[in-house]
C-alpha cells in the first residue's frame, strides 16, 4: 500500500498534474495602483465613461489613464452615483452631498446632510436617481432631494436593500419588499419569503422583479405572486454568500462572498464563474456593475477589477502561471501542447475557450523548452537540457548526443534528414528504425542558431544571433560541411541584435529593429522592403514576423501582437485600425504564435498563453470619450493650470510668455490593459501641422512656444474601434510684455518721437546747414556783391570819371560853348553899338542906303544873339549832364518859355546874374526881372532859394 501511493506521488510529482482552462481577459487594479483604501463598496459610470467608486477614503475616479481620489469630510463612502443635474451624488457613514467639478479638473464637495444628526443619518447603501428626485437610502431611512428641498421617510424597520423598478422605488426588509408611495411605504403582499436573509439586490427582470437573496437564491416577483427562481446557478447560490448584482440584457452577475462572481446567462441558463484562480485578485465581491462597452466592473474587498465579457483573448493562468512563461505551442494529434521554461505541457481535446483542461507535463522535458516542430508525424521538443520527440503513438523518446536545441527544420528537396540548430552550431538527424536520431554535426557552422530558416529551392540555411549577426550558409551535398558562407549585415542591419527569417508572399523577409530587409537572389543581397513595411507601421522595430496558412501576416512591434489581413476573395491586405494584443505581455525576441483552425491562435505570454479568437473583434458600442485632461506649466516646477473633468470650461486657456513650455495630458475610457489606446498628436499655429506617429504616451510636452493662438488635436486609437476618435484644445500663448499692443503702442510712440527727434535734428541740421549755406551764400553774395559793388565802384568809378571826365569835358565844352556864344554876343553887341553909332553918325548923304544896310546888319546880329544853333547844342548837352533837365522842365512846368527855361540851365550852372545878362541879351536889371518872374512861375515860395530848387530838380 505505501509503495502504490509512493508510485502515486511519485507520478504527480513528475507529471505535474494542473486543472485549467481558458480565462477570460481581466484587467487587475490594486488598491497601491489607485491609491486609496481597500474596499469598494458601489459602482457607477458617468456618461462620459468614466468610473467611479465608492471606496473606505472617499470616491474615486478613473478616466481610463489616471486615479484621482476625492473624500467627504474624511468619512467613508458607501454609495456614489451620478444625477441628471450635473452633479455627482455621494453618501457614506453619517453624511451624504455631492460633487462638482473646479475649474482644474478635480471635485468638489457640498455637503447635504449638515444640520440633521450624524447618528440619524447612519449609513447611506444606496443612491437612486429619478427625473425629479434624488434618493438616498440609509439603514432606517431614505432621504430625497427635491428641487433643492431636502425631506426623509422614515422605515419602521432595518432596510436591505432599495432599487427603481419600473419607475417605483422598492425597499427590501424582513417583512418583505415595500414600495413608497408619497411620503410613506406601503407593504408588497406575498414578498416575506424572499427576505427571510439579506436581500442584495432589486433588479428589473421581464416586467418582473427580481429579488436576489444572499443566501436563499432568486425570486421574481409579478405583482401579485412570488416564484423561486431556479437557475444553473442555484448549485452556486447554495454554496456562497452573495453580497451583490447587477444585470445587463440577458446577463446576470452575482457577486459572492467566498467566491467570486458567478454570470448567468437567463436566455440560455448557463453559467461561468470568475474568481482569484482564474483572474481575479479577491474572492470578496462587494459591488458590481456594467458599464457601457460591457465590461463587468467589480468592486472588491481589497481592489477593483474589470472583466472584458466582449474581449477576443482568453488566458490561461492569466494572474500567476502554474506552468511558467509560454515559448511555444503546438497542436499535435488531437493534443494541445505548450513549451514554457519549465518543461512540456500537453492537454487532451479541442482548443476552445469554454473548455476546461488538464494540463500535465511531458516526463524528461522538464527546463526550458524553446521550440514545437512537427515533421514526419513526430513532434520535436527542442530545449535548453535536450531534444526531444514525440511519435504518432504518443511515445517520447530523447535524441541524444545534442544539447540546447533551438529549434528542427527540414530541407525541402531531402525528406531523410532533418537539420537542427543549437547553441553551438548545426546537426543533422536522420531515420533509423522509425525513430530519429542526431548523425553528425556539420563542419563550419558553429554559429548558435537561434534564428534559422531554410531555403526551398537551394536549401541554403539562414543563421542569425545577437552576438554574431547573420549567414547565409551553403552545404556541401553530403552535408557534412559548409561549402560556402556569406555574412549578411550591412551598415543598414548591423550585428547586435536578433532578427527573425521569415518566407512572406513567397519571398526571404528578415525583420529587425532597423526595419524589414528582402533577399535580393539576383544581388545575393538584403534590401529594404518598403512595400512591406508600408503595408505593416512603416519604419519601425519589427522583433516578429511571420505568415500564416490563410496568407494572413502576423507581426510584432513596439511590444505588441498585430495583424494585417489578407482578403482571397479579392486578394488584398487590409489592417483594422487600432489592432492590437498583448502590449507588454509578450517575451520579447521570443515572440510565438501558433495558429489554429483559421479562426484562433494560441499566443505565448510571460504569464502562460493567450488564445485569440481573432475571426472576431469586440468592437464596443460605446463611443470613446477622449480628452485633455490636464495642461501642465513645465518651467522650473510642474504648475497645474487647466483641468477637464465631466463639466469643464470650453474657454481657449492663456498662458503667459514666460512660461511658454507646455505638457498637455490626454485620457480615454478604454479599460483593456491588453489592448491600450495609442496616440497621435498635432499642434496647429506654429508653421505646418503635422501629425506624430502613433504611440502609447497619452501626454505630449511643447517648449519654447511662439506667441500666438494654437489648436492642439490628439487621436486615440484602440482594437475596439474601427476608426479613431479626436478631440482638440485651444490655447494661446500671450506675447512678452515688449511684444504686446502696448508695448507696441509704446514703441510706436518712442519710434515716432525718436523719428520726430531725428527729423527735428536732421531738419534744425539741414536748416542749420541752409542756414550755413545761406549765409556762406549770403557771405558769397555779400562777398560777390562786395567785388561787385567793388568792381561796379571801380566800373562806376570809372564810368563816373569817364562820364566826370566826360561831363568835364562837356561842361567845358558847354562853357566853352556858353563862353564862346558869350564872347560872340559881346562881340556882337560890341559890333551893334558901334553900327548903331555909325548909325546914328550918318546924316544925310546916302543916308537912306546906309541907314537901311545899318539896320539890316543890326538886325541880323539880332537874330544871330536869339536864334542861334548852338542853343540848340547847349540845351542838348546840357540835358546828357543833367539827365533830360529841359524835358522834365517841359513836363512839369509847360508853361515856361526858352529864354525862361535857358534861364533856368544858366541857374543850374550856378551863373551870376551878371554871367546871364549877356546870354540872354538883357540887361542885369532885366535878368533880376526875369528871375523874379521864373520863381514864380517854379510856384516857390519866399523862403525857397531858386538856385538851390534849381540845384535838386533831377
Amino acid at each position: 500500500m505505501k509503495t502504490k501511493l509512493y508510485l502515486i506521488l511519485l507520478f504527480c510529482l513528475f507529471t505535474h498534474v494542473v486543472q485549467a482552462n481558458w480565462q477570460r481577459s481581466v484587467a487587475n487594479y490594486t488598491r497601491h495602483e489607485y491609491k486609496a483604501a481597500n474596499q469598494n463598496w458601489m459602482v457607477e459610470q458617468h456618461p462620459n465613461g468614466w468610473m467611479y467608486f465608492a471606496n473606505n477614503k472617499g470616491i474615486l475616479e478613473f478616466d481610463g489613464v489616471e486615479w484621482n481620489t476625492y473624500t467627504i469630510h474624511n468619512a467613508k463612502t458607501r454609495a456614489v452615483r451620478m444625477g441628471n443635474d450635473g452633479r455627482m451624488y455621494v453618501g457614506g457613514l453619517g453624511q451624504f452631498g455631492y460633487f462638482v467639478p473646479n475649474p482644474l479638473g478635480g471635485l468638489d464637495y457640498t455637503c447635504l446632510s449638515d444640520s440633521i444628526d450624524k447618528r440619524i443619518v447612519g449609513n447611506i447603501w444606496n443612491i437612486h436617481v429619478t427625473d425629479d428626485r434624488v434618493y438616498f437610502q440609509s439603514d432606517r431611512l431614505v432621504f430625497y432631494l427635491e428641487q433643492n428641498i431636502l425631506k426623509q421617510v422614515k422605515y419602521n424597520g432595518e432596510i436591505m436593500c432599495s432599487g427603481i423598478i419600473y419607475n417605483k422605488f422598492y425597499i427590501a426588509a424582513d417583512e418583505g419588499l415595500s414600495i413608497l408611495s408619497g411620503d410613506r411605504f406601503l407593504p408588497v403582499p406575498f414578498t416575506r419569503q424572499a427576505t427571510r436573509s439579506k436581500v442584495v439586490g432589486l433588479l428589473p427582470y421581464e416586467g418582473k422583479v427580481l429579488i436576489v437573496s444572499s443566501r436563499h437564491g432568486l425570486y421574481t416577483y409579478d405583482g401579485k405572486e412570488l416564484t423561486y427562481y431556479t437557475t444553473a446557478a442555484d448549485s452556486f447560490l447554495s454554496s456562497n454568500q452573495l453580497f451583490c448584482s447587477a444585470m445587463k440584457d440577458s446577463l446576470l452577475a452575482l457577486g459572492s462572498v467566498q467566491d467570486g462572481v458567478l454570470l448567468l446567462n437567463t436566455q440560455y441558463n448557463t453559467v461561468e464563474k470568475v474568481s482569484i484562480d482564474n483572474g481575479l485578485q479577491n474572492k470578496t465581491v462587494l459591488s458590481l456593475a456594467f458599464d457601457r462597452s460591457r465590461n463587468l466592473w467589480l468592486g472588491l474587498d481589497n481592489g477593483i477589477d474589470c472583466i472584458h465579457l466582449d474581449s477576443p483573448l482568453y488566458f490561461l493562468f492569466s494572474r500567476k502561471s502554474a506552468i511558467g512563461s509560454g515559448y511555444a505551442a503546438c497542436y499535435f494529434r488531437n493534443k494541445l501542447y505548450l513549451g514554457t521554461n519549465q518543461g512540456l505541457y500537453v492537454s487532451d481535446g479541442e482548443l476552445a475557450p469554454d473548455r476546461d483542461l488538464t494540463v500535465s507535463r511531458v516526463p524528461g522535458t522538464e527546463g526550458q523548452v524553446w521550440s514545437l516542430a512537427e515533421h514526419d508525424n513526430t513532434l520535436f521538443c527542442g530545449g535548453g537540457n535536450s531534444l526531444m520527440a514525440i511519435d504518432a503513438s504518443g511515445s517520447v523518446y530523447p535524441l541524444e548526443g545534442v544539447r540546447g536545441i533551438w529549434g528542427i527544420h527540414a530541407f525541402h528537396t531531402r525528406n531523410d534528414v532533418l537539420l537542427g540548430g543549437s547553441y553551438h552550431g548545426l546537426y543533422i538527424l536522420i531515420k533509423e528504425n522509425g525513430r530519429w536520431k542526431v548523425s553528425h554535426r556539420i563542419e563550419g557552422a558553429g554559429y548558435s542558431s537561434k534564428t534559422m530558416y531554410v531555403e526551398e529551392m537551394s536549401d541554403a540555411i539562414w543563421v542569425a544571433n545577437k552576438e554574431s549577426g547573420l549567414f547565409r550558409l551553403t552545404l556541401s551535398d553530403d552535408l557534412k560541411k559548409v561549402a560556402q558562407i556569406k555574412c549578411m549585415n550591412s551598415d543598414n542591419l548591423p550585428a547586435g541584435d536578433n532578427v527573425y527569417v521569415s518566407k512572406i508572399n513567397n519571398e526571404i523577409v528578415v525583420s529587425s529593429r532597423q526595419g524589414l530587409f528582402r533577399y535580393n537572389q539576383t544581388k545575393d543581397c538584403l534590401e529594404e522592403h518598403t512595400q512591406l513595411e508600408q503595408q505593416l507601421d512603416g519604419k519601425a522595430p519589427y522583433t516578429y514576423l511571420i505568415q500564416d496558412t490563410q496568407s494572413n501576416i502576423w507581426y510584432v512591434t513596439d511590444g505588441r501582437m498585430k495583424l494585417l489581413r489578407y482578403d482571397a476573395q479579392n486578394k488584398v491586405f487590409f489592417k483594422n485600425a487600432g489592432e492590437s494584443y498583448l502590449k507588454d505581455f509578450l517575451i520579447e525576441d521570443f515572440e510565438h504564435i501558433f495558429v489554429y483552425d483559421n479562426r484562433q491562435a494560441v499566443i505565448g505570454t510571460e504569464e502562460g498563453f493567450c488564445l485569440l479568437q481573432y475571426w472576431r473583434r469586440g468592437l464596443s458600442k460605446m463611443p470613446l470619450n477622449l480628452q485633455v485632461r490636464k495642461v501642465y506649466l513645465t518651467g522650473k516646477k510642474d504648475v497645474l493650470v487647466y483641468g477637464r473633468s465631466f463639466t469643464y470650461d470650453t474657454e481657449p486657456l492663456q498662458v503667459s510668455y514666460s512660461d511658454n513650455s507646455l505638457r498637455l495630458q490626454c485620457s480615454v475610457n478604454n479599460f483593456d490593459k491588453q489592448a491600450p489606446a495609442m496616440y497621435s498628436f498635432c499642434l496647429s499655429g506654429d508653421g505646418e501641422a503635422v501629425w506624430s506617429e502613433y504611440g502609447m504616451s497619452n501626454m505630449k510636452e511643447y517648449t519654447d512656444l511662439k506667441e500666438g493662438k494654437y489648436t492642439f488635436r490628439v487621436r486615440a486609437l484602440t482594437d475596439k474601434y474601427k476608426e479613431p476618435v479626436e478631440t482638440s484644445f485651444q490655447f494661446e500663448i500671450l506675447p512678452p510684455w515688449y511684444r504686446t499692443w502696448w508695448a507696441y503702442s509704446i514703441y510706436a510712440l518712442l519710434i515716432g518721437s525718436c523719428l520726430y527727434l531725428l527729423y527735428f535734428r536732421i531738419s534744425r541740421h539741414q536748416k542749420q546747414l541752409i542756414r550755413q549755406k545761406n549765409q556762406e551764400l549770403v557771405k558769397q553774395k555779400q562777398e560777390f556783391k562786395k567785388e561787385s559793388e567793388l568792381k561796379d565802384q571801380e566800373i562806376n568809378t570809372l564810368r563816373e570819371e569817364n562820364l566826370q571826365s566826360e561831363l568835364r569835358h562837356k561842361s567845358e565844352e558847354l562853357i566853352q560853348s556858353t563862353l564862346n556864344i558869350v564872347r560872340k554876343n559881346e562881340i556882337l553887341e560890341v559890333i551893334k553899338k558901334e553900327a548903331v553909332g555909325i548909325n546914328n553918325a550918318i546924316k544925310e548923304e546916302n543916308m537912306v542906303a546906309i541907314r537901311r544896310k545899318t539896320l539890316r546888319l543890326i538886325s541880323q546880329i539880332d537874330t544871330n544873339i536869339e536864334h542861334d544853333d548852338d542853343l540848340k547844342a547847349f540845351q542838348g548837352t546840357f540835358d546828357s549832364i543833367h539827365h533830360d533837365f529841359f524835358r522834365r522842365l517841359d513836363e512839369q512846368f509847360p508853361e515856361l518859355t526858352s529864354k525862361e527855361k535857358m534861364l533856368c540851365a544858366y541857374i543850374k550852372m550856378n551863373l551870376m546874374s551878371k554871367e546871364i545878362a549877356p546870354l540872354v541879351n538883357l540887361s542885369l536889371r532885366g535878368v533880376e526881372i526875369s528871375r523874379y518872374r521864373l520863381r514864380k512861375k517854379l510856384r516857390l515860395e519866399e523862403k525857397d532859394n531858386l538856385t538851390e530848387f534849381l540845384q535838386h530838380f533831377n
